[in-house]
């Protein structure tokens, strides 16, 4: 009798177990692009090596091409030049089978969408895209509309979103809500509501989701439009949404305490079934925006006993409550306890030990927080700094972070009013004078108001 041979389940795979004239063509293409799917899908080196199986595929059709570019898209930022010279070498391809789709152009601009704000190269790629998808005809098609809509939105190009989205042959759900989230991301919560209250009027043609509702509270929030929000969360309700789901009921907390209920918006935290860490933060963000920072501390407390792990957008909410509770020992101790729990201290994170210190008139340890960071402080500190300055009338040390300042943000002119003001309370009107001149000679804008916790979330990340 034969011995049956035995393999180990350690031994190396054979690198081609079927000889290549098993496959079929078709057979082939449709292995490649599983290879290059789930190598993509493991990020990183894997996507590197889903590329190699790209290139080494003898036969490459829009399917194919499709697969390597949601790879990309898939994969983040770094991968964004990538999909862009990828869509070029595709349409310089020879041959119908490689023909580019609406799947290809949606690809390659979620890929910019992902880089958009921080590479302005994969900004400008983005628009070329955008006309090389007008020139093929595919620029009213829904899924590239949505696509081009994320990513001007993304830009902060709230009017070229607004165009696409206006011209968008056949909008769905989707369209709706990535304008609605465009708006609201870039602070245009007006827009955002009046759009939401379009949406609504138009009946079953395109009735708002859990993502609708989950876009349009933060943009209620941030303009205390009561009326939309009590809308939003009655339309939760009725259509059996799942008013307890994390991002829902972060929402409306954040709302409610927007709109002065936060004895409403602590009722929602309370019956939410999961509370999550967003839901934790939402609360404690709510109770400090409000100068309850017992309140937001003991919540913190309750959140870790309870065993969830806060994050950094937690320990914003909760130095920020400290400071406008006045508590500052006791945030002291929680700053010293991030990296208890893994989380990084970032440049918003000393931002709002320095609002601590610098609201309870300890200017001189504020400083101190300053020059004792292990990097370079930015805009975010300074500028705190410069608002303890001018909350306690201290000019030499708010002339020392304006210097800064002025280096750091040349184009907030919320900086050079702030300084201006403490030159006119101070009577020397001559410094006044040069320093609005010099916001004038360069430009200066002032951007919206927002507290600490809501202008720097987005630093956290």
């Amino acid at each position: 009798m034969q011995m049956q041979r035995r393999y180990s389940t350690t031994m190396t795979p054979r690198a081609n177990p079927l000889p290549r004239r098993h496959l079929r063509p078709g057979a082939r293409r449709f292995v490649a692009a599983g290879l290059v799917a789930r190598y993509a899908a493991l990020g990183g080196a894997g996507v590197a090596v889903a590329r190699q199986v790209f290139d080494r595929a003898p036969h490459r059709d829009a399917f194919l091409w499709n697969v390597m570019l949601q790879g990309y898209a898939r994969a983040g930022p770094p991968h964004a030049r990538q999909a862009v010279a990828l869509v070029a070498r595709m349409r310089a391809s020879t041959g119908a089978p490689a023909a580019a789709n609406h799947y290809t152009y949606t690809f390659v601009v979620k890929a910019c969408a992902a880089a958009g704000d921080d590479d302005d190269d994969a900004g400008r790629a983005g628009r070329a895209v955008h006309a090389l998808a007008v020139g093929a005809g595919f620029d009213l098609d829904a899924f590239v509309a949505n696509a081009l809509v994320a990513f001007y939105a993304r830009l902060g190009d709230v009017a070229a979103a607004r165009k696409v989205f206006d011209v968008a042959a056949a909008k769905d759900v989707v369209s709706w809500n990535s304008m609605i989230a465009g708006y609201a991301q870039n602070g245009r919560s007006d827009e955002a509501v009046a759009l939401l209250r379009s949406m609504a009027r138009r009946g079953a043609t395109c009735r708002p989701d859990l993502v609708t509702l989950v876009a349009v509270l933060p943009a209620c929030a941030a303009s205390a439009a009561v009326r939309e929000g009590l809308w939003a969360h009655s339309y939760a309700v009725k259509n059996a949404f799942r008013v307890g789901d994390g991002a829902l009921a972060s929402g409306l907390i954040a709302m409610y305490a927007a709109c002065g209920r936060l004895d409403t918006a602590r009722a929602v935290f309370d019956r939410a079934p999961c509370r999550s860490q967003a839901v934790y933060s939402s609360m404690i963000q709510a109770y400090g925006s409000h100068g309850h920072g017992v309140e937001a501390l003991d919540l913190f407390h309750l959140m870790l006993a309870n065993g969830v792990a806060p994050d950094g957008v937690c320990f914003v909410s909760v130095l920020s409550a400290c400071a406008h509770g006045g508590l500052v020992d006791d945030g002291l101790r929680v700053f010293d306890t991030m990296g208890d729990h893994g989380v990084e201290k970032r440049q918003v994170h000393y931002a709002c030990v320095v609002d601590l210190l610098g609201r309870a008139g300890q200017l001189t340890q504020a400083l101190g927080v300053v020059e004792s960071m292990p990097f370079q402080p930015g805009k975010d500190v300074w500028g705190a700094l410069l608002g303890a300055c001018r909350l306690h009338d201290d000019m030499e040390l708010a002339e020392r972070a304006a210097e800064r300042l002025l280096v750091l943000d040349p184009g907030n002119a919320g900086r050079y009013a702030a300084l201006a003001q403490m030159y006119d309370d101070a009577g020397r009107w001559d410094d006044a004078s040069r320093v609005r001149r010099l916001m004038r000679d360069r430009g200066a804008n002032k951007p919206l108001a927002s507290s600490i916790v809501e202008g720097h979330m987005d630093a956290v990340f």
